[in-house]
């Protein structure tokens, strides 16, 4: 199955040659309601020798896209083109101007493109049979002028290919109307009411044809394209069904310092960017009912979930605006854990942007009683409303964790976008003052408390090398660092410093570790010498500052000549002796 998807991704792929030498990427179009509608209205009609395909279009979902196939169309781009590759249950694909000439090589088909690229405009629209999708290599941004037509439905693509029209189907369960003069030459018209098209058929004759064994089309005059053209005043008949679509998607965004994912759920009217290396969970229900959580790969929360046992959340809901509950303008909604003792206000604040409109935010503290002892959580939660909806953004932590995670909270919050007047926009409490200074004092440490442990010198590297926190060799290093070392006030301190040092480079170690068995190998090896060297702070009595001090800094000089000083000896030796040869 892996190797069939494998081949299913390569195939839509426009050509990585092709991609290389593209020129720059298209401008992305403002469109106007008036814009959207008159491209609505259009349908391509594509004449094959022996069948033909209708194709209407979703500006609402890809304007920029529809204009650019029409614009292709009309200037004739696709007359002569073949469907250069076609799997049969799958899809079939066309749009290189590399097929056009009868003798043209093979081995250059799919690599072709208009000479310019076009931003992708993904959208929740799922991947079914007669869906008309977008081409693209690995970059997201790389569609140009290749398409391809959906033979049967396939979901797996659904968010991640540009979707912008679909094949009408025209029986007399299904028609549709097209004033055009034009379409009358190609099929059976009464009252333009279309009464013969053969789209679907088409469809699967094209699939039909025999192929190599890169899905390349053997018959390329059966599957080339006489002529596309544009039908004006085209709209889909009554028994035409929308689309079937997704209720939400994931978007890849290219942002001010790397890539972000964007969660969209259409069915909702809410947007917001996704915390790094986190994940939503949908659950199911009217209302919106979302949990996002850190995920494997953010191991900086793994540290903490293998040693609490509990996962940081951030839970997003909405429910239906009840005016006669409100307080000051704001939902009286309050969140807080079933079970626990009754939670203690830190902070209670109702705040207004710029627009009029309000939030509450709420800082608080619960405890619930776990076995063998009790644990207190903290949570920040803020609720809002549109004028039919309100909304709740809660993130919930241990209370000795909490300042780690809350970014992720505020900018979940910053980036989020709810309907409002008709139209998606944000939300615009997070960059409000008060919300900023409370952030803000999230995040500092709390005094008395000091870091946890796992972040004052956590075990990162040595837990990827040895594959596991339970492991004796990280035990050995977590009881030194905790019985020995943090006993100390200048141990403390030199944790405290390493600390900063330690984790500007050991989760990007740990990464590789889990990727390359052979680098992780070589990690273990590396630190056995440095194992050993620690082991003797076990073997003598520390009851000093001034104790810890000597002990500490004779390990770093024993570590310093293992690791540099010998090393750099055997060299010069070795280079002083070839010398002598």
């Amino acid at each position: 199955m892996g190797f069939i998807f494998l081949i299913i991704s390569l195939v839509l792929i426009s050509g990585f040659v092709g991609s290389v030498f593209a020129q720059t990427t298209t401008v992305e179009n403002e469109f106007t309601q008036d814009d959207i509608d008159k491209m609505k209205n259009k349908a391509v009609l594509i004449t094959m020798n022996d069948g033909y395909f209708l194709i209407e279009f979703f500006p609402e979902d890809a304007p920029n896209t529809v204009k650019n196939f029409l614009e292709l169309v009309e200037s004739g781009y696709y007359d002569g083109i073949i469907f250069h590759r076609v799997i049969p249950g799958f899809m079939i694909q066309t749009g290189d101007p590399n097929t056009i000439n009868p003798d043209s090589d093979p081995e250059t088909w799919g690599q072709g493109g208009p000479g310019y690229q076009i931003k992708e405009e993904f959208n929740t629209i799922q991947h079914d049979r007669g869906i008309v999708s977008m081409a693209r290599s690995q970059h997201v941004d790389s569609a140009g002028s290749q398409f391809f037509i959906m033979h049967a439905d396939d979901n797996r693509l659904d968010g991640k290919y540009t979707v912008f029209g679909r094949m009408v189907a025209c029986n007399a369960d299904d028609t549709a109307i097209a004033a055009s003069m034009l379409l009358k030459e190609f099929v059976s018209t009464e009252n333009n009411v279309l009464t013969e098209c053969s789209s679907f058929p088409t469809l699967d004759k094209i699939a039909d044809i025999e192929t190599d064994r890169y899905d390349r089309v053997l018959d390329a005059e059966s599957a080339r394209i006489i002529k596309a053209e544009v039908l004006d005043s085209f709209f889909a008949g009554k028994g035409t069904p929308d689309p079937e679509r997704n209720n939400s998607l994931v978007k890849k965004l290219k942002v001010e310092g790397g890539i972000t994912e964007r969660y969209v759920n259409t069915l909702h009217d809410i947007e917001f960017d996704i915390p790094y290396r986190w994940t939503v969970i949908e659950e199911e229900g009217r209302w919106v009912n979302l949990t996002l959580e850190p995920t494997a790969l953010e191991h900086n929360v793994q540290q903490m979930i293998d040693e609490t046992g509990f996962t940081p959340k951030i839970l997003i809901g909405s429910e239906q605006r009840d005016r006669s509950t409100e307080s000051a303008g704001v939902s009286s909604a309050f969140f807080s854990l079933k079970g626990g003792d009754d939670p203690k206000i830190l902070s209670n604040y109702i705040i207004q942007n710029d627009a009029g409109r309000k939030a509450h935010i709420v800082i608080s503290t619960q405890n619930i009683q776990t076995s063998p002892e009790i644990t207190q959580f903290k949570i920040i939660q803020i609720h809002f409303s549109n004028s039919d909806t309100n909304y709740s953004i809660i993130h919930i932590n241990l209370t000795e964790w909490f300042r780690y995670e809350i970014n992720s909270f505020y900018n979940t919050v910053r980036h989020f976008e709810i309907s409002i007047d008709g139209m998606t926009q944000p939300i615009d409490f997070g960059d409000h003052s008060v919300f900023q200074q409370l952030i803000a004092d999230s995040r500092e440490k709390p005094a008395p408390e000091s870091l946890p442990p796992a972040r004052i010198g956590g075990c990162l590297i040595a837990t990827a090398s040895y594959g596991s926190e339970l492991a004796p060799q990280v035990q050995q290093l977590r009881e030194l660092r905790d019985n020995t070392v943090l006993q100390t006030e200048s141990g403390t301190v030199f944790m405290a410093g390493f600390n900063q040092f330690y984790y500007s480079f050991s989760p990007a170690i740990a990464d590789y570790e889990r990727e390359n068995p052979a680098f992780k190998e070589a990690v273990k090896i590396t630190l056995t010498p440095l194992l050993t060297s620690l082991t003797l702070l076990q073997y003598v009595d520390i009851d000093s500052e001034y104790e810890m001090l000597g002990y500490g800094i004779s390990v770093i000089l024993l570590n310093i000549g293992m690791y540099f000083i010998a090393p750099a000896v055997l060299i010069t030796k070795i280079r002083s002796f070839y010398k002598l040869q």
